[in-house]
């Protein structure tokens, strides 16, 4: 029962987590002289830590819908 639903945290966590290194890096090539102070390690933190929390909210949306995690 935990196990699918780890794997999916997992899979939309990473998918998420790409995304938002995708928009950093383009942030930071496009305005290369605002993005040192945009693109901080606090915020970068906060990031992770808000895709890991949305993963885990969608698999469990996921999941209460589809029989996947029962």
């Amino acid at each position: 029962k935990i196990v699918p639903f780890v794997e999916l945290t997992v899979a939309h966590a990473s998918v998420l987590t790409i995304l938002a290194i995708s928009f950093e890096r383009y942030y930071a090539i496009c305005e290369p002289l605002k993005a040192s102070y945009v693109c901080t390690k606090a915020r970068a933190l906060l990031i992770c830590l808000l895709a890991w929390l949305f993963a885990a909210l969608f698999t469990r949306a996921a999941c209460k819908y589809i029989s996947l995690c029962r």
